[in-house]
């Protein structure tokens, strides 16, 4: 399956223009946030299977303001050889915009092979705070393959630049664990700082206003909350809503 989705964000959260092909389908929704524009991502179709091509770009005008967060998990599944499914999701900030974005977790089943590609492009005074949620199989089942790359630009000057490799091969890279939460936060009101709160739970500090916090665990929900929490620390503060 091949499918492109598409919105942009004009300021003031209006829905400018919105196109959307299963099974990333995008709804705007009531917010209780004055002036942005709420997004929900709701899987509309099975997937990503083998060998699907899945692409959903955000535009965010100068000064617009958005949420976008999931109703539900995504399953990667796949078997038969048909390849790699990917995910490529990408959102362009302009100035002074700010992005919310809670994709929802991705949990990755026995036998399958996943790619996803975070592309961020930011403007001056753009602010994005980014979360991803990734499952290593489903209860009592191996896990499948995937890999996880950011790619997050300023002013078309590169910011951070990481691949994660999430094979069976990468293994001691997680030290067993099967669930990876992570965190991008590149804010000009936010002053960074590295944290280590345990060997599975560290911040990094990228640049003055960008940190990379990264929490490995077993549970989903407790990973969930040492993010929020270690992201809070670090970022000199809870991020802006």
């Amino acid at each position: 399956m091949i499918a492109r989705t598409t919105a942009v964000v004009e300021p003031d959260g209006v829905l400018g223009t919105l196109s959307c092909e299963p099974p990333l389908t995008l709804r705007q929704v009531h917010g209780e946030a004055r002036g942005r524009c709420e997004l929900r991502l709701i899987g509309t179709a099975a997937g990503p299977l083998a060998g699907d091509d899945l692409s959903l770009t955000l535009r965010l005008r100068p000064g617009a303001r958005a949420a976008l967060r999931a109703t539900g998990a995504s399953l990667a599944q796949g078997r038969g050889g048909r390849g790699a499914a990917r995910l490529s999701i990408r959102a362009e900030l302009g100035a002074r915009a700010s992005l919310v974005a809670d994709p929802g977790a991705l949990v990755v089943c026995a036998g399958s092979r996943v790619d996803v590609r975070l592309e961020l492009a930011l403007d001056a005074g753009a602010a994005v705070q980014w979360r991803e949620l990734v499952v290593l199989g489903r209860t009592g089942e191996p896990p499948g393959r995937a890999t996880l790359r950011w790619d997050v630009t300023r002013l078309g000057r590169p910011v951070l630049r990481q691949l994660t490799d999430l094979s069976q091969a990468a293994a001691p890279l997680t030290g067993g664990r099967r669930v990876l939460a992570c965190a991008l936060i590149s804010d000009p009101g936010v002053a960074a700082r590295t944290l280590v709160a345990s060997p599975v739970a560290v911040a990094q500090r990228v640049d003055e206003h960008t940190l990379l916090a990264t929490v490995l665990d077993d549970d989903a929900a407790r990973a969930t909350r040492q993010l929020d929490a270690l992201c809070a620390r670090a970022a000199g503060g809870p991020p802006r809503p």
